[in-house]
């Protein structure tokens, strides 16, 4: 390590974080449209299977409980967060299967449900929910950007600065997770009341 590293200030975090919420919207953005626009036939098939009664629409609503709904949410977030450990590789990866979940399963609640009807049943826990997930997608990409940032202007050391984002990192995937702790207590709800 150089002397020079050792002696310099630390760079500020905010433009890897906005890089970082940047290219994770992006990311989440392009795979949704893009699942979205391919599940319209999946979806239509589904809406008549249930018209037909072919197919249990219970199956197709998911977990009914806040535990199962957290368990399963909270895996998608560390999964996403856990970039932060391998220089962002493996959020890009759930980057693109969180987006074709959520693409793909928009696509099949507007099909069945109409578009007004969704959003008024998504809308107490979705704002949480999709917080949670940008933010734990943010966390894992913060330490690579900041990095590549890092070597971009020479200093500090490239390591240093990853090293130096991780605290960061691990305080936006705590935030992430309560946020979806949060958002499965409130969904939980809904598909009660609406299961009523």
């Amino acid at each position: 390590m150089r002397a020079a590293d050792v002696d310099a200030p630390q760079a500020r975090l905010w433009p890897a974080a906005t890089a970082s919420a940047v290219l994770a919207l992006a990311g989440f953005a392009l795979v949704i449209a893009t699942s979205a626009g391919s599940a319209g036939g999946l979806a239509a098939a589904n809406v008549a299977a249930i018209a037909n009664g072919d197919i249990d629409e219970s199956v197709l609503a998911g977990d009914r409980d806040a535990v199962a709904i957290a368990v399963r949410n909270l895996g998608a977030i560390a999964i996403l967060a856990g970039g932060a450990a391998t220089c962002g590789l493996l959020t890009v990866l759930a980057v693109a299967i969180v987006g074709i979940g959520v693409g793909w399963g928009g696509a099949a609640a507007v099909a069945a449900l109409g578009a007004a009807e969704t959003v008024s049943r998504i809308a107490p826990y979705i704002v949480f929910e999709l917080t949670g997930v940008a933010l734990a997608a943010v966390a894992g990409l913060l330490p690579a950007v900041h990095a590549l940032l890092a070597a971009m202007r020479r200093r500090p050391s490239p390591f240093r600065a990853y090293t130096d984002a991780l605290g960061t990192s691990l305080a936006l995937g705590g935030i992430a997770a309560a946020l979806i702790v949060v958002a499965a207590l409130v969904e939980a709800i809904v598909i009660g009341a609406h299961a009523t």
